[in-house]
């Protein structure tokens, strides 16, 4: 309270030291009718403004000054403020405003000061002329000049006097530049307190405005100069171009010299459209409008150019140019050199027939019809074959062919390491006809020369599973697999078969094929080798290579295996004890399995080894945001990503229902120290998930060598 008290006190002594009144309304006040908390200033000067402060003064319609003079002129400052003029009739005395809710009278007499009265003004050196331009001396005559302390011109230009209260200057005089921002209308006298007394002269000073004659060139290049002409530009400040790109007058040494011509740089990003001048007065005069230069193109080599090379455009004005688009191409090229008369730049491989879109600052744009080297065929050899068979293709910039097709639709991908020949295989899908090269631009050539092509008896697998495990039941679809006399995975031959025909076999993956990638191969009859284009990911669990380095089996019944409060069970399954999530939905800050009542192996060190595990989920789920804590012998380390194996969508976690194995990099756990073993913590810590674990089964961690 104290506090509030002092800040009011404080607002009252500051308005007291500016010549204001105090009123209040009464203390059953509703809070929305006016209330006038003080006015001023007081004493006053008649012909100049009195301002009221309160509450709700936006509702006053009529403040009566003495003696009974009746105001309705009122400029509502705010719903608080309030002023109007006094006019040369008002006496001492007391002051009511008025409003639908009664009337409020002030507590204490408004009173006036001696006026500061200007009876006269003119261009100094004259009788009576009140036209002038920025730079010339005006002269005022009148009483109290000597109050003065700054003279403020139309548009709020203040021009301060720099007067000190201990100064002596003349009463009946006062004279002062015209500056460079003043405009025409009244002026001003203030006295230059807070609430400043202001007096106004009664007829406008006219300002003399610049006045544009000329603007040349109308077509004018970027960074060159516009000159423009007229009079009175000396009031100019700054030239404003289309976009609102504004380029400053640098100063004068005499800035109300007369200048009749102005020199400005063209700005590079300027575009077509008006030119305006502004003045110090931030008054606008419109200069007329331009029209920028275009670069013109009037050569283009090499003609037609390739994809790859460096071409070269002569013209004029091609300093212009900032970058350049080409057919099928998305993005801009950027210019290799850049010259009035010449650039260069680099052509893209992709970039076809069309048209050049030469950009250049100002937006605009100009283009230039070209066209790009085409690959061409002198040759196939043999043009007799069996579909799979190679042919050589021989011609010139066959460098750009990035494939090629036959009849019947097939067709084969090639990257040419020569721009006369390459070899390609012939599909065996492949028909009799001509071929067509399919270059790096998406341009295309037919060849003239036709090929008899024999329908081929090689097994080709078109189609056939993403990943499969050992005992799984498979289907290879292709053409011609009827010749197929025996199936490997990798090595791994392929004993047990469901179905065979000429476009597909049925067989059930090997027990003991090797786990990851691997390619298929097919044997025919006549004891020739055929491979899958693609390979096939042999899923399962593999076997554990050095049952010393296992660290967490489950087996082990000394003992109670510890959940520590966790989730899960402990589950057999052909005489196999694992490791089974239970069905509490997502989980956070929750152990899932842990001991520390066993003596595990070390880790021999974490560069040459990995961390495998067994794993089952049940029902594929989608794992997003987790965060999984491994305790390995005492040594902890966070895991976010990369725990479970994906499906081929990246998104989904999945073992295809049944046991893979699993392989993590210490450095996928978040461990950076080798385990070095004993009886120590050991488990598994999940602190956020949104699956269920329930679908998760584990067995055999281990460490093994890379």
């Amino acid at each position: 309270m104290k506090k509030n008290i002092l800040i009011y006190c404080t607002f009252v002594l500051v308005l007291i030291t500016m010549g204001y009144g105090f009123s209040a309304c009464s203390k059953d006040d509703d809070g929305s009718s006016p209330y006038l908390e003080a006015f001023g200033p007081s004493p006053a000067l008649r012909g100049g403004e009195l301002r009221f402060l309160g509450k709700n003064l936006n509702k006053v319609t009529e403040v009566v000054l003495p003696d009974n003079i009746s105001i309705t002129e009122i400029t509502r400052i705010s719903n608080d403020e309030i002023k109007i003029t006094v006019p040369q009739n008002a006496v001492t005395g007391f002051v009511v405003l008025k409003s639908s809710d009664g009337d409020i009278t002030t507590k204490t007499k408004l009173t006036f000061s001696e006026p500061i009265v200007i009876t006269k003004f003119h261009k100094t050196g004259t009788e009576d002329v009140t036209s002038v331009i920025a730079g010339d001396r005006i002269t005022f005559t009148g009483d109290y000049m000597n109050l003065i302390r700054e003279v403020v011109f139309t548009d709020n230009t203040v021009v301060s006097l720099n007067r000190t209260e201990d100064g002596k200057y003349g009463r009946d005089t006062l004279s002062v530049i015209v500056p460079l921002g003043a405009q025409s209308g009244k002026i001003a006298l203030s006295n230059g307190a807070e609430m400043p007394i202001l007096v106004y002269t009664d007829k406008d000073l006219t300002v003399a405005a610049a006045k544009v004659t000329s603007i040349s060139p109308a077509t004018v290049k970027a960074g060159k100069e516009l000159t423009i002409k007229g009079d009175h530009l000396q009031l100019i400040e700054k030239v404003k171009f289309a976009s609102n790109l504004e380029v400053a007058i640098p100063a004068r040494e005499n800035p109300y010299a007369e200048v009749t011509e102005l020199k400005v740089t063209v700005p590079l990003d300027a575009q077509d459209g008006k030119v305006t001048l502004v003045s110090y007065s931030g008054l606008e005069v419109e200069a007329g409008t331009i029209t920028m230069t275009l670069p013109t193109v009037s050569k283009l080599s090499p003609s037609p150019v390739k994809g790859g090379t460096t071409m070269t455009i002569q013209g004029t004005n091609l300093d212009l140019v900032t970058n350049i688009t080409f057919p099928n191409v998305e993005d801009a090229v950027a210019l290799k050199t850049k010259s009035e008369t010449e650039i260069t730049v680099d052509v893209p491989l992709a970039a076809a027939d069309g048209n050049l879109i030469f950009h250049t600052a100002s937006t605009k744009t100009v283009e230039k019809a070209y066209t790009t080297v085409k690959s061409a065929i002198t040759g196939i050899t043999p043009t007799n074959l069996t579909a799979g068979e190679n042919i050589t293709i021989k011609g010139t910039n066959l460098d750009l062919v990035r494939s090629v097709s036959f009849g019947g639709g097939a067709s084969a991908t090639v990257t040419p390491t020569s721009a006369t020949s390459f070899t390609v295989a012939v599909p065996t899908t492949a028909t009799s006809g001509t071929i067509t090269l399919h270059l790096v631009n998406e341009a295309t050539v037919a060849s003239t020369i036709s090929l008899n092509v024999t329908p081929s008896t090689n097994p080709v697998i078109s189609s056939m599973p993403e990943k499969a495990r050992p005992g799984e039941e498979i289907t290879l679809k292709g053409t011609n697999l009827n010749t197929v006399e025996s199936v490997y995975f990798g090595s791994t031959k392929v004993t047990s078969y469901i179905t065979r025909s000429a476009t597909s076999i049925t067989l059930i993956v090997p027990e003991k094929v090797t786990m990851g990638a691997q390619t298929v191969k097919m044997v025919n009859y006549e004891g020739k080798e055929f491979k899958s284009a693609t390979t096939i990911n042999i899923t399962g669990q593999e076997p554990i290579v050095d049952p010393s380095l296992v660290w967490a089996d489950f087996e082990d019944v000394s003992w109670t295996w510890g959940l520590w409060g966790g989730v899960g069970q402990f589950l057999k399954e052909n005489g196999n004890t694992y490791y089974k999530g239970t069905s509490t939905g997502a989980l956070s800050g929750t152990w899932l399995w842990a001991n520390n009542n066993l003596v595990l192996p070390a880790c021999p060190n974490i560069t040459d080894y990995v961390v495998k595990a067994d794993m089952k989920i049940t029902k594929d789920f989608v794992p997003g945001n987790y965060a999984i804590q491994m305790a390995i012998n005492g040594v902890w380390g966070w895991c976010d990503s990369g725990f479970f194996p994906m499906a081929s969508d990246g998104v989904t976690a999945s073992t295809g229902g049944g046991w893979i194995t699993v392989t993590w990099s210490f450095s996928t756990l978040g461990i950076s120290t080798a385990p070095a073993g004993g009886k120590t913590d050991t488990g598994m810590y999940i602190n956020s998930s949104s699956f269920d674990w329930s679908n998760v089964s584990l067995d055999n961690f281990r460490y093994q060598k890379k």
